[in-house]
């Protein structure tokens, strides 16, 4: 099978903050990282073309990334652990831009 994927993907697994009008924010685990969207864990998933604010922290650093989205697909998994099977409910998000975090100090750099 053939890769469909254009971006290189960073299997990591980290939490990250999502916020929509609807729900407010709440956290979730995403994984399967690249620059142009990740996969994020939902038991519930929300519905396709739902455009969300997502905002995940760099490690060691009081820093945060915050990104608009938009929900893309839907995946249902089924996999085994052991002799138990297990499933696990999620989206992808697709990056639409990325954008400072509320409240952040803007850089020096851009202020001129």
């Amino acid at each position: 099978m053939q890769e469909r994927r254009s971006a290189t993907r960073i299997d990591k697994v980290f939490r990250v903050l999502i916020s929509t009008e609807e729900l407010g924010d709440q956290w979730y685990v995403a994984r399967n990282i690249s620059s142009t969207g990740m996969f994020v864990e939902m038991s519930e998933p929300l519905p396709l073309r739902t455009k969300v604010i997502v905002r995940f922290a760099l490690p060691g650093e009081d820093a945060a990334i915050c990104a608009m989205a938009r929900v893309q697909n839907h995946y249902y998994l089924h996999y085994n652990e052991g002799d138990d099977l297990r499933g696990l409910t999620g989206v992808g998000v697709r990056f639409l831009r990325f954008v400072p975090e509320v409240g952040a100090p803007v850089p020096r750099h851009k202020l001129h």
